[in-house]
């Protein structure tokens, strides 16, 4: 009898396998997203519709920035979107971030930061493991306020952050980003959900696309 059951439990643990694998969206990565999208509504008429228009990725990263006396600083966890081939927005990645300074800001304390990709390359570097700011892609503070329609810089990736309630376009130097693998599998059922054919893309993650294709004059499938 043991031996006809052993063969009956490995198939039937071989068949548990792809509803494991299910995308399970906790109630932490619905929050990121949803605090990335506030977030994005909130910066969107400090940026240059010029630079939206052009822009190849938008990494938003809510509420986590410290750093010191000009060297130093730790930041934290947040949301990447990127253009696709035929103009529109993936669905939202999420990713790490660690490191960085912040010059020439002194005892910077920002909540919230928007990072817009003017490259494809510099995008990629992300979706190939890691993309460090001011080494593999250029970083320039985005201009903001009165100046926000005039180009004097073109980089990489412009930067702005928002500190005790002022947006500034402060130079983030030396801050790695990578994916957050685990979350993405976990939200999606795929670590790379800008490569990737996610299985099913939830609410939250669509409202967001949504609104990125809104503020850049973009298509979206997510947008009724």
């Amino acid at each position: 009898m043991k031996h006809v059951l052993v063969p009956v439990l490995i198939g039937f643990l071989l068949l548990l396998g792809p509803i494991a694998a299910k995308a399970m969206p906790s109630s932490g990565e619905i929050d990121r997203i949803e605090a990335a999208t506030h977030v994005f509504n909130d910066f969107v008429g400090r940026i240059s519709p010029a630079v939206l228009a052009n822009a190849q990725g938008i990494a938003i990263i809510p509420g986590a920035v410290k750093a010191g006396f000009i060297f130093g600083g730790e930041l934290g966890q947040g949301i990447l979107v990127r253009r696709t081939p035929n103009g529109s927005w993936s669905p939202p990645a999420f990713i790490s971030v660690a490191g960085g300074t912040f010059g020439p800001q002194i005892g910077v304390a920002a909540s919230d930061i928007v990072l817009v990709f003017n490259t494809a390359r510099s995008v990629e570097y992300i979706e190939n493991g890691r993309l460090k700011l001011g080494g593999d892609a250029s970083v320039t503070a985005g201009l903001v306020g009165a100046d926000l329609d005039v180009t004097t810089d073109i980089a990489d990736v412009y930067s702005y952050t928002r500190s005790a309630g002022a947006f500034i376009g402060a130079v983030l130097e030396g801050a790695v980003l990578t994916f957050d693998s685990g979350m993405n599998s976990n939200f999606y059922g795929v670590s790379d959900p800008l490569k990737m054919q996610a299985r099913e893309i939830p609410e939250p993650a669509r409202r967001l696309d949504c609104t990125v294709a809104r503020a850049t004059n973009s298509s979206s499938e997510y947008c009724s």
